[in-house]
């Protein structure tokens, strides 16, 4: 009896993986459960355990190799059976491999007798159409030259009709320009028919203390912008030459794709985070006391963006083909800094989570993303996604969204300013902890009207500070 060890799903984006190291060699024995081999993802590293007991007796592939999710990597088993087991080829399904910019060659169609037949000559150009010139190219005028003419002039010339012995030349040394075609051309257009039909006169000379009129503007189709590359720069003496690590890989990749695939808006709203200063500092020992970790302000944030979410859910949802899925379950994403770069591990039914219970759930996922241990269902199926960049310096700043969510929200830096406060109808100025609060929203689904309504309720929360503990 044998067992195949194959490449396990790990969330529902992860499409591959890469053995980064076998724990156990061939021959070896394993028990059920036992850790085997370390995988790799763009997303989280994760140990595989052993789906039975027995003797690794085949490994199909090595550290350092990736394969598809799916794919066979080793056998277990014991006995005959598992020797003729692992002597099969492996199903290894590995990514296909092709030639940057070069298509699959296909099949090429049977040559027939018609294809075989050699090509007939190239005829001669017709009269009516002398071939094309050079740029020294030169055309009479009454008998004497006009300058050289273009290929691009010429051709211009040819297909508007325009004899170029009438067109007055205003190039260096009376050269016919691709403006002086153009501009022919829109002057003839405005004669009457009569004098289309008659040949037209050689414009006067212009005395020589007139200025030169500036040339008609070129049409908008004529413009034509070619895609800019910048200089490549070359390492210099002294310089650090860091290469993008896997995640960094996958961060830049999405990071841009999000980009250029959701158009961004940004708003920004001012909150007095007063009573939510007071409230933590009334609730904090009673809350590490509960949970075993500190009551920060990431909490409050949150339940606020679930209160808000649930009278605005359209913030809550997702663009798939030509439709918007409104979730109906609120999987809070919580951008999180690392050692090897951004992480977003997922609060799971925010919903349903007091104040206490959001505050632990959020702890305990920062310290497995710091220390490499979220599973893959702790880093996908976020629908809606808070950042907090920290206490050090910032004011406010625009995320990007994390596809294929429609909104993130950014927390700022809570600093104590002077400002206008209303009390019983009277205003004053009082020194408060103030905070901004940036959203991004995706424009294709969410208008300017219902992204501003959710800020402002969010920031309705935070300073009303009613929270269920």
């Amino acid at each position: 009896m044998s067992t195949k060890v194959v490449m396990p799903q790990m969330g529902e984006s992860v499409v591959e993986g890469k053995v980064a190291k076998w724990l156990v060699r061939e021959g070896d024995r394993v028990e059920t459960d036992q850790p085997i081999a370390e995988i790799s993802t763009d997303k989280v590293d994760v140990e595989i355990p052993s789906p039975g007991a027995g003797t690794l007796t085949k490994i199909y592939v090595p550290e350092g190799e990736t394969v598809s999710i799916g794919a066979e990597l080793a056998v277990i088993g014991e006995g005959k059976e598992a020797e003729r087991e692992a002597a099969k080829p492996p199903e290894v399904q590995r990514p296909p491999a092709t030639t940057p910019g070069r298509p699959p060659e296909t099949e090429r169609p049977p040559t027939t007798a018609a294809s075989a037949r050699p090509a007939p000559p190239p005829t001669a150009p017709s009269p009516e159409k002398p071939a094309e010139k050079s740029d020294r190219d030169e055309t009479k005028r009454d008998g004497g030259e006009i300058g050289r003419i273009s290929p691009l002039v010429r051709k211009l010339a040819e297909e508007h009709r325009v004899d170029l012995s009438q067109v007055q030349g205003t190039g260096l040394g009376g050269r016919i320009t691709k403006q002086d075609i153009l501009r022919y051309v829109g002057e003839e257009e405005t004669q009457p028919a009569e004098e289309q039909r008659a040949p037209a006169s050689p414009a006067p000379a212009r005395p020589s203390h007139e200025a030169a009129k500036p040339s008609a503007p070129l049409p908008a189709e004529t413009l034509q912008f070619k895609e800019f590359k910048i200089p490549r720069y070359e390492p210099k003496e002294g310089d650090q030459v860091i290469p993008f690590s896997r995640l960094r890989k996958m961060i830049a990749e999405h990071m841009v794709y999000s980009k250029r695939t959701a158009p961004h808006v940004a708003t920004v709203a001012e909150v007095d985070m007063a009573k939510v200063v007071r409230l933590r500092k009334e609730k904090k020992g009673s809350i590490k006391e509960q949970t075993g970790h500190e009551l920060t302000y990431l909490p409050f944030l949150i339940a606020a963006a679930v209160q808000a979410i649930r009278e605005h859910p359209t913030l809550n949802a997702a663009v798939v083909d030509d439709s918007l899925i409104i979730r109906k379950e609120i999987h809070m994403g919580i951008a999180v800094e690392t050692e090897k770069g951004l992480m977003v591990p997922v609060i799971r039914r925010a919903h349903e989570m007091s104040l206490a219970g959001l505050s632990r759930a959020a702890a305990e996922l920062a310290e497995k993303a710091r220390r490499g241990t979220l599973s893959p269902d702790e880093i996908t199926g976020g629908s809606f996604t808070i950042s907090n960049p920290g206490r050090e310096g910032n004011l406010f700043g625009t995320p990007i969204i994390f596809q294929p969510q429609v909104g993130i929200l950014r927390m700022g830096e809570i600093v104590k300013r002077p400002v206008v406060i209303d009390v019983d109808g009277n205003e004053s100025i009082a020194v408060r902890p103030m905070m901004y609060l940036a959203l991004s929203y995706d424009h294709r689904v969410i208008d300017g009207a219902t992204g501003n309504a959710f800020l402002h309720r969010v920031k309705e929360i935070l300073e009303e500070g009613r929270f269920s503990m």
